[in-house]
Order: structure tokens, then C-alpha cells, then sequence
């Protein structure tokens, strides 16, 4: 261990960890904390860890240096930062204290805690997509979850979640869409299965609704759906439902779904097999153009049968 690091643990066993920032360090805040816009679609959590970026950088910290002030484990500040672990209360309270930020973490923690728990969902929606500059996704059995409808979402979830629940995460789903109409908007391609198109999930009407809308967005010059025609067979697709994300920077993640969880990883091999199989879903895929008149024709069939 290095001399400065002998130090840092030396002085946080020793010391009752009650410094705070100066009025001096304050001041380069600009006030009692930092008064920059975090409102927009940032979600709790990651506007939670870019506060405590701000904060610390703003007063010239490393982040061992505040967890020594903190007497906690520099491990800990570089995982909320990077939003690889959620807050507590007691953090908040932590740094509003070292910070002299008059409740603005504590108030930053509640909006957290009044977030919907989404779990593996939530790391991917939170931290992946807002800095993917491409995403994939392959579903063989389900509309792609952002570009579904309420009444198409709410069919899907309310058979598993409990009924004060339902609303959040129908909510937490479809509102992912507005991702693509932002600037530096990712560019998605999205593979379906054919038979998703004719399996109607709540009730006819909701799944007519549902491909008018998927039709929609086909169009949109962010999103690509793909169909995969039931002719091709897909022996490979019927493992699981998945995702892809190449991040600014070049990272790739994945997260692959089932009925009963999911996991979001940057695995090197894990990243490497799902790219090998997406590439050879979407070899037997029809071209966009004919994946946009397979999904005109099911919604027509459908709302005809209405």
C-alpha cells in the first residue's frame, strides 16, 4: 500500500471523520450547493451519481480523498458515481454534510426511493441506453418493450406485478421511447418474430393498436424493426429475448430476458456469442421494407377482425 493510502486509512481510524468542506470550497460551488440544471430525463439515480461527480470535482477531491472524510470505503463512492450500487439514506446525509449542500442529496436519495424497483431493468434503462449510440434487441415473443403501447404494456405486466405496482412500470417502459427523439439520439434496430404479430395480448383491439403503433415507428429515422419470418425456423432466437448497447467510447453490454430475470453484463465473451447470434437472427430477417408491409398487413387483419 502506497504512503499516502497508509495515511488516508491511518487518518479515517484515527479521526472522528467530521470535516466538511470550507466556505471557500463552497463558494466554487456557487452557494449552499450546486445550482446547475438536473432536471430533464436523467433518471434518479443517475442524476444522483453525476451530483456527487460534480460536487467532489468541483472542490478539488479525489475520491479516496472523500472517503476519508466520509470514513467509508473508496469503493464506495467510485460504484454510486459509475451507478453500479444505489445509495442509502445515511450517504445522503453523509455528503450533505461534508458538502454543506443543505438537504440537496437527502432530497436527491427520496426521489430514488420513489422511483419504481425495476432491478436489473432499471441498471439498463438508467446507466446503458441515455449513453448508447447504438442498440439492438431481438424478442421472440413480445413487442420490444420501448416501443410498446400503454394498453399493450400494462396487458403484459399486470399478469405478473402487483396491481399498486402496474402503473410505474407501465409508465417506466413506454416512456423509454422519447430516448430517439433527443439529440444524439441512438440509432435502434429492433429484430421481432413474426408470430408476435399475430398474438394478441390483452385483446384484439390492443394488439391492433399496438401494430398501427409499431408500424409508426418503424418509420421513424432512428428505428429499424426488423421481422423474422416464422419460415426461417430461428432455432437459435428461441433461447431468450436480449439486447445489445455499443456505448460512447466503444463499450458493448448486453442484457438478456426471461420470465423470470434478467442480467445485464459487459462480459467479453457474453458480448461476443449474443452479437454472433443477433447477426444470425437477422440473416433470415426480411429486408425494412417488408418487415414494414408484414407488420401493415397483421395490423389490418387484426383491426378488421375487431
Amino acid at each position: 500500500m502506497g504512503d499516502r493510502k497508509r495515511h488516508e486509512k491511518r487518518y479515517c481510524e484515527s479521526s472522528a471523520c467530521s470535516y466538511t468542506v470550507t466556505f471557500g470550497d463552497i463558494r466554487r460551488l456557487g452557494g449552499s450547493g450546486v445550482d446547475g440544471d438536473i432536471s430533464g430525463p436523467m433518471s434518479p439515480r443517475a442524476r444522483f451519481a453525476r451530483e456527487l461527480e460534480r460536487h467532489r470535482e468541483a472542490v478539488g477531491l479525489s475520491q479516496i480523498a472523500l472517503s476519508v472524510r466520509m470514513c467509508c470505503h473508496t469503493s464506495l463512492i467510485s460504484h454510486i458515481e459509475r451507478g453500479r450500487r444505489a445509495p442509502t439514506r445515511d450517504f445522503a446525509e453523509r455528503l450533505d454534510q461534508t458538502f454543506q449542500a443543505d438537504g440537496h442529496f437527502v432530497g436527491l436519495f427520496e426521489q430514488i426511493s420513489r422511483s419504481p424497483d425495476l432491478g436489473w431493468f432499471a441498471r439498463w434503462v438508467e446507466e446503458i441506453e441515455p449513453q448508447a449510440v447504438i442498440l439492438q434487441s431481438w424478442d421472440p415473443l413480445v413487442i420490444p418493450g420501448c416501443l410498446q403501447t400503454p394498453e399493450y404494456a400494462r396487458a403484459l405486466i399486470s399478469s405478473t406485478c402487483p396491481a399498486e405496482q402496474v402503473e410505474e412500470r407501465v409508465l417506466a417502459r413506454t416512456r423509454r421511447v422519447h430516448l430517439f427523439d433527443r439529440p444524439n439520439a441512438p440509432i435502434y434496430l429492433a429484430l421481432v418474430d413474426e408470430n408476435v404479430l399475430h398474438r394478441p395480448l390483452g385483446s384484439v383491439a390492443i394488439l391492433a393498436d399496438q401494430l398501427g403503433h409499431l408500424l409508426k415507428l418503424s418509420q421513424h429515422p432512428r428505428i429499424t424493426v426488423q421481422v423474422v419470418p416464422v419460415a426461417a425456423g430461428c432455432v437459435v432466437g428461441l433461447l431468450s429475448a436480449f439486447s445489445l448497447a455499443r456505448l460512447r467510447g466503444g463499450a458493448e453490454i448486453v442484457s438478456t430476458d426471461s420470465w423470470l430475470s434478467g442480467h445485464v453484463t459487459g462480459d467479453y465473451d457474453a458480448v461476443a456469442q449474443l452479437k454472433v447470434r443477433y447477426e444470425t437472427i437477422r440473416a433470415d430477417a426480411y429486408s425494412q421494407s417488408m418487415s414494414q408491409r408484414a407488420i401493415e398487413e397483421a395490423a389490418a387483419k387484426w383491426a378488421n377482425s375487431i
